[in-house]
């Protein structure tokens, strides 16, 4: 174990070794600690001239003053106001992070937040979560979007003035997870017989998933093809225990659907997706979803709803997308996932255009032009756009 301080001074000692000058630091919180977006969004850190420093708790931030150098990259907010039970508490404990923000801010550290959700999925106070958001904002020097319809999601509760803003997609996930298996070996793992169409939906069982929507939407298809044989494979971390309890309640019945109550091994992602014909993301509510690059990544078809980062992934070739509305519900989409068929080249570009070092150089070098090029640089390098 090592304290903040020492990962902080490790960290540009490591860095020394590949730069001649001062590195720029890049302290980042919450750490992720299973999904891996951030060592792939931050994995050309060090070419771009960047030490990266993890920290698990917003407290541990600005351990070290590194003046005009130091870049706090604020990620997920939900332990912020997580066990507040009473609106009272939850406003002392937004008044407390804008003083933090305040005291990052005069140490001369740079704040940037991604937005990666408009508000929690699960929350008791919207009201609070607003507010701390209305903090974010105010007191951030540039806020990073994913998707391009987040601002306006995120307008609809609260400002985000345009000159905070800049655009750099979620990467995929091409060269994270392990891909040496076939089809028939991974579908031998589960237990899937041959003549079985397989949907699969990965990710924690939460409610805002729509875990519950996609069974019903499975029973109906099968009710519409009496003479097929179909198998949905639910797998993801059991974060909220009391839904898990009515997907349970639900599947208890069915025979076709298996729900795997884990997070899986890195190892035992590519088992899940290279089973599969179809990836199944039927999101009651979402903003930028990894889903949809992971699916990529795999070569896999995704049926998904028509929003946001997944329209972004899928702009392409939508048809397995859904609109939610009549006769493009979730049960129309696995109905044409049935004979659908995705072009290789659509995830050929997909890949190409999501690549994790693309994304990560392109990441540092606008984090780098927004927080510490000079004015003229900047008017300087719009020359050349």
């Amino acid at each position: 174990m090592q304290s903040p301080a020492e990962l902080f001074i490790n960290a540009v000692c490591e860095q020394a070794k590949s730069s001649p000058g001062l590195p720029y630091v890049l302290t980042f919180a919450p750490l992720a600690q299973i999904n891996p977006f951030q060592r792939l969004l931050y994995c050309r850190a060090s070419q771009a001239g960047y030490a990266v420093v993890p920290t698990v708790q917003f407290t541990d931030l600005a351990s070290i003053n590194w003046k005009g150098r130091s870049v706090i990259h604020l990620h997920w907010l939900a332990s912020v106001l997580a066990g507040s039970e009473t609106q009272v508490e939850t406003q002392e404990r937004v008044v407390a992070f804008e003083q933090e923000m305040l005291r990052w801010r005069r140490g001369g550290h740079k704040i940037l937040w991604t937005l990666h959700n408009v508000l929690p999925h699960n929350t008791h106070f919207p009201e609070a979560e607003i507010a701390l958001r209305r903090v974010l904002v105010e007191n951030s020097d540039a806020i990073h979007i994913l998707s391009e319809q987040s601002v306006e999601e995120a307008r609809k509760y609260y400002a985000v003035p345009d000159d905070k803003i800049f655009f750099v997609p979620h990467p995929s996930y091409e060269g994270w997870y392990a891909n040496v298996g076939d089809k028939a070996a991974a579908r031998l793992d589960l237990g899937l017989e041959p003549d079985e169409f397989a949907f699969v939906q990965f990710g924690a069982l939460q409610p805002y998933k729509g875990v519950l929507q996609l069974v019903d939407a499975f029973r109906s298809l099968k009710q519409r093809y009496p003479l097929r044989r179909f198998r949905l494979v639910v797998a993801g971390n059991p974060v909220d225990k009391q839904y898990v309890g009515q997907i349970l309640d639900a599947i208890a019945y069915e025979p076709e659907i298996r729900l795997i109550q884990s997070a899986m091994q890195e190892k035992e992602i590519q088992t899940l997706f290279n089973a599969a014909d179809v990836l199944v993301a039927p999101y009651v509510k979402t903003l930028n979803s990894g889903v949809s690059l992971l699916a990529a990544t795999f070569k896999k078809p995704l049926v998904a709803p028509n929003v946001a980062g997944v329209a972004q992934t899928f702009a392409d070739d939508s048809h397995l997308l859904y609109s939610g509305g009549d006769g493009d519900n979730l049960l129309d989409a696995l109905d044409r996932s049935l004979t659908y068929r995705i072009d290789d080249s659509v995830f050929e570009k997909i890949l190409e255009t999501y690549r994790p070092n693309r994304i990560s150089s392109l990441f540092f070098e606008t984090v780098t032009q927004r927080l510490f090029a000079s004015k003229t640089d900047v008017e300087q390098a719009g020359q050349y756009v």
